[in-house]
């Protein structure tokens, strides 16, 4: 499916016991992944701290990098992990359009880039070699937008010369990316100065699509990809694979003018029973596009998180890594 060095990686998250860590790592790395993205959870810096940096230690010793993903943290970044900072800084959360508290800090608070700063610092401290910025976005509802907050408004004003409307105007949309940014760009330029290198995954939205060249362009960002998730669109088939190389073009187009590793995140949660083959479509549309930089939420196939779990995990799982070692030449599975 291609010639060029093609990595590949899974995330991995909800065990914390070093003895059954281990267990999963050495499954990992003798079906030839390259690196795991560690979740590292507010609750994990808080109380894990340690043991994530025996994990971390582990994932080296078995060959494999590692991307340490802020999961959930402050809501900003994606995950179904809680917030501990937000319900006790009400002054930093973001708001919105409204009026009423959104369930994330605002990326324009003081307080904000604090504590980012310090996790930071906590997570270059587990041996990571990579962050790995995680959807970062601003809270949203069918109904309302974000955010509106003092500091937000006083922004804007600045930016725009004029008040913040209530509607999501397209000058609002450039705010929120262009916000996004400067808050990625000083996390970014802290992570280099700690020793990683920096990765970001955008969400997979048409919409906001055109306003990637913001973060993608930053010099202190070192890949950049997204994660074209194709069953919540309830695609299969040639339209999966259609959805997933689509964007996995418009990462490549920018990756090339910026001189990014260009990275595509392929579903692995959730995958209904019989459409296991859209993991290989999705495999294919990604290094078809030119990607070699691969990986897949999560470990096998998220069996043991209910809520976003596969029908068939086992199943989907063999899928991948089929998929994996087709897609690096080495063929057959472990």
């Amino acid at each position: 499916m291609g010639d060029k060095k093609i990595k590949v990686g899974v995330s991995y998250f909800g065990v914390r016991n070093p003895l059954h860590v281990a267990h999963d790592l050495h499954e990992m790395a003798s079906n030839g992944i390259d690196f795991v993205v560690h979740t590292y959870s507010e609750n994990d810096m808080a109380f894990y701290h340690g043991t994530m940096k025996e994990i971390v230690e582990l994932t080296h010793k078995m060959g494999m990098e590692v991307y340490i993903d802020p999961w959930g943290v402050l809501g900003i970044f994606g995950g179904e992990a809680f917030s501990r900072f937000v319900p006790r800084h009400r002054e930093a959360s973001q708001v919105f359009s409204d009026g009423s508290y959104a369930p994330a800090a605002c990326p324009n608070h003081p307080a904000t880039l604090e504590y980012m700063m310090e996790w930071l610092e906590k997570a270059a401290d587990t041996g990571a070699d990579v962050v790995f910025f995680d959807e970062p976005h601003f809270a949203g509802r069918p109904d309302k937008w974000a955010c509106r907050c003092e500091h937000c408004q006083r922004k804007f004003q600045e930016m725009f010369g004029y008040p913040m409307p209530e509607e999501l105007t397209d000058d609002v949309m450039e705010f929120r990316f262009r916000s996004i940014s400067e808050f990625l760009k000083k996390l970014a330029r802290k992570a280099k100065s700690l020793g990683m290198r920096t990765a970001v995954c955008m969400l997979p939205r048409e919409h906001e699509s055109e306003h990637w060249e913001h973060i993608f362009s930053m010099p202190e960002i070192d890949i950049v990809g997204t994660d074209p998730y194709w069953v919540p669109r309830k695609l299969t088939g040639q339209d999966a694979y259609n959805h997933v190389r689509k964007f996995a073009d418009k990462v490549m187009e920018l990756a090339g003018r910026y001189g990014k590793e260009p990275q595509i995140w392929i579903q692995l949660f959730g995958i209904p029973a019989g459409q296991e083959p859209d993991i290989e479509l999705a495999v294919k549309a990604a290094v078809d596009a030119g990607v070699s930089n691969l990986a897949a939420w999560s470990y096998r196939a998220t069996s043991y998180m209910s809520y976003i779990r596969s029908e068939n995990p086992e199943l989907a799982w063999a899928t991948l890594i089929k998929a994996y070692r087709e897609a690096k030449g080495t063929g057959g599975l472990a």
